[in-house]
């Protein structure tokens, strides 16, 4: 058996917190006295249990129930912006470079495609297989010239499909896809609520696979690194795509739910339980930022034009926007949105969409609003 983690801490001069897997509740005040710290020995022991686990298979490791947002107020604040689609159970949001708005929703199952400036009556709709997760877009990011393409895990494998078309392709991996992204060199990552991920070629084909996580909850790819989020153990790890080989990993804070890449070589998590939000570092992977930033943070999305990472708030039924380039997160804006928040995407045009994951439909904040 070949031990990926260790679950020791290790800080740099700055303080920062290294992989392997860290406790979150071991980063107490000073001064907690013997309960903080027998608490943190015990939770050091637990997970460095978990880190013996090899790549080989489903680890048998101490889990917990995978956080989940909280609804917000019964009567929320009206929206800022407008609502510009009215429709149920968003359950992703896809901003096109050339002005597209892709709304992906579960009843029925499908992709609706907007002209983001006319947002009336979708363009098109393509349909999706029932049961599909949240799609993740891949191509056509904020200013790009390339085609729009998202990506859908969905029962059985992922659906890529292209916004200017409607055309659609699947790769076939056998599990149940719950998390998907692309990675450098045009292949793909696929991760299953059985914790096994898939490294699929540009064609879709399945090129090799990685275990040793209970489940493979949200996907990452930032530089050469796949970054894998596990829910049931609240832990990111480190993966290289080319040989499938497991890196470093830290625990994510109380009961996070998603990550993301922000394209400046950051890792940005959401700790949806402890209502934070933590961002890392790579090569190392090192926890460098940690803040409190409001009541069960649900979804987030980079903005590169202003530097800033958007999150919404089903706790409060808000958007906010923070600045992470100071060493800590700052908040910079936040307004009211749609109801139970749990989608977010950024236009070229600077103009923030909100989803709503029960019958608020897509608020649209303009950039003229956001000053």
């Amino acid at each position: 058996m070949t031990t990926k983690v260790t679950g020791y801490r290790s800080t740099d001069s700055a303080g920062a917190v290294r992989g392997r897997l860290l406790p979150r509740w071991s980063r107490g005040a000073a001064g907690t006295g013997r309960r903080a710290a027998a608490a943190a020995l015990a939770a050091a022991a637990l997970l460095a249990l978990s880190a013996c686990g090899s790549s080989e298979g489903r680890p048998d490791v101490p889990t917990r129930v995978p956080a989940t947002p909280v609804a917000g107020p019964g009567s929320p604040a009206a929206p800022a912006g407008e609502v510009v689609v009215r429709t149920a159970d968003v359950q992703a949001l896809a901003a096109a470079g050339d002005g597209l708005l892709a709304v992906q929703s579960a009843e029925p199952s499908s992709i609706s495609v907007y002209a983001a400036d006319a947002p009336a009556d979708p363009l098109r709709v393509v349909p999706v297989p029932a049961g599909a997760a949240p799609m993740v877009q891949v191509a056509g990011v904020g200013a790009q010239s390339s085609p729009p393409v998202v990506v859908v895990p969905v029962p059985g494998g992922m659906l890529r499909v292209n916004l200017d078309s409607g055309a659609t392709d699947t790769g076939d991996i056998g599990g149940d896809a719950i998390s998907a992204t692309a990675l450098p060199g045009g292949g793909y990552a696929v991760g299953t609520a059985d914790g096994t991920v898939y490294i699929l070629g540009a064609d879709l084909a399945v090129e090799r696979t990685v275990t040793g996580f209970v489940s493979a909850d949200s996907l990452a790819a930032s530089g050469d690194a796949l970054l894998v989020f596990d829910a049931h153990q609240t832990s990111i790890t480190e993966v290289d795509p080319a040989t499938g080989e497991h890196g470093a990993a830290l625990r994510v804070g109380k009961g996070a739910t998603r990550i993301i890449a922000d394209g400046y070589g950051r890792v940005i998590a959401l700790d949806t339980d402890g209502g934070q939000m933590l961002v890392y570092g790579l090569d190392p992977l090192i926890n460098r930022q940690l803040a409190p930033i409001g009541a069960s943070p649900a979804a987030l999305a980079a903005d590169p034009a202003r530097g800033l990472v958007w999150v919404t708030f089903t706790g409060t039924d808000e958007v906010a926007a923070f600045d992470l380039s100071t060493g800590e997160p700052v908040e910079k804006h936040r307004y009211p949105t749609v109801a139970f928040p749990t989608s977010v995407a950024v236009g070229a045009d600077g103009a923030v969409y909100v989803g709503s994951g029960r019958d608020g439909g897509v608020g649209r904040i303009s950039a003229e609003l956001i000053r």
